[in-house]
């Protein structure tokens, strides 16, 4: 089978020239889909198989999937799969797979980072300092120690975020539309329903898919729901929040800061060739970069570009399950099916 791997950097590059994948007909493309030259099209439009990242700026739908008329197999090199077109894929016969499990630790390791860069104002600290112009008093955070994180899913990066706050001594709330007993036992965290993990948490973690019933579960009702200077991370998905509802809850001093890895629609934020090369931009589209772009001028909100996931270990692993994934394709097997979800 002809396989192509879109997005390659130089790990992902010496990782796979290292593997046996299928029967060894494979092409690595430093390109995103929607930008290789037609020259490089000429030479994949046979694929039967494809494998992209998270990154993929544009939906993986019929506009751009009905130029691989071979097409079997999507490989998708991350655990969300918000970014393909599913009902498409199925009517089509495309098997679509994923990385289901590959980073809980790196996640949350990250998402702890980010909330003490912000928190403790080290990134400001830093650059203030090289700048010659300290000023102590715009540094102060609050200690972990003692306060209460509020944790919104308790899949596997969740339970991370509970393991890691427990070692920082802070008090921990949950919510889950499955609690899990041995969780809760382990960690000694509480479930609660969300009405009260906004009352009570002093920091808010978000650690649940992209759904219908997620979407914007973070508005400006959630928000009025929360303690004053509460602080919002985010290194899930960016459709969680209602980009226009945190900047307001922001400007406003109710949410004391937000670490955010990721955007809604951040890759018109992540990608400016998309800006340059689109003719029609949505004006929903528009609106969320004109606020991301806000949001990014303002000293108590940390974004970073989805890279929470971005350890060389983590890689490695997200790696070496798409090569099973792919191999057992090749052998007649399916594994990490999506569309059997």
């Amino acid at each position: 089978m002809k396989t192509v791997f879109f997005d390659v950097d130089d790990i992902t590059r010496d990782y796979l020239k290292q593997k046996q994948i299928c029967n060894g007909d494979v092409i690595l493309l430093e390109e995103s889909m929607e930008n290789i030259s037609s020259q490089q099209y000429e030479q994949i439009k046979e694929a039967e198989v494809i494998s992209v990242f998270v990154h993929t700026a544009l939906r993986m739908n019929n506009a751009s999937l009905d130029r691989y008329p071979n097409l079997k197999l999507i490989a998708t090199r991350s655990t969300g799969y918000d970014h393909i077109d599913l009902a498409y894929c199925k009517n089509r016969g495309i098997e679509v797979v994923n990385v289901p499990k590959y980073g809980e630790s790196t996640v949350a390791e990250f998402a702890f980072g980010a909330l003490l860069a912000l928190n403790r104002h080290i990134i400001q600290a830093r650059t203030d300092m090289k700048n010659n112009f300290v000023r102590m008093n715009e540094y102060i955070g609050f200690d972990l120690y003692g306060h209460t994180i509020g944790i919104i899913g308790t899949g596997a990066i969740g339970r991370h975020m509970a393991k890691l706050a427990k070692g920082f001594g802070m008090d921990i709330l949950a919510y889950d539309l499955h609690p899990n007993e041995e969780i809760r036992r382990i960690f000694n965290l509480q479930y609660v329903s969300l009405d009260e993990l906004y009352e009570k948490a002093d920091i808010i973690s978000l650690h649940v898919p992209a759904t219908k019933e997620n979407y914007h579960m973070l508005n400006d009702e959630a928000f009025q729901k929360m303690k004053k200077g509460v602080i919002i991370v985010n290194t899930a998905r960016g459709s969680l929040i209602d980009p226009e509802a945190l900047y307001r809850a922001v400007v406003g001093k109710k949410v004391g800061g937000a670490a955010l890895d990721v955007l809604e629609n951040e890759d018109f934020i992540i990608h400016d060739d998309i800006i340059l090369k689109s003719q029609d931009i949505p004006k929903d589209f528009a609106m969320n970069t004109i606020v991301n772009a806000r949001l990014m001028q303002l000293k108590n909100v940390l974004i970073t570009p989805h890279i929470a996931f971005n350890s060389v270990d983590a890689v490695h692993r997200i790696l070496n399950t798409t090569l099973k994934n792919i191999n057992a394709f090749c052998q007649g097997r399916v594994e990490n099916s999506v569309l059997a979800k």
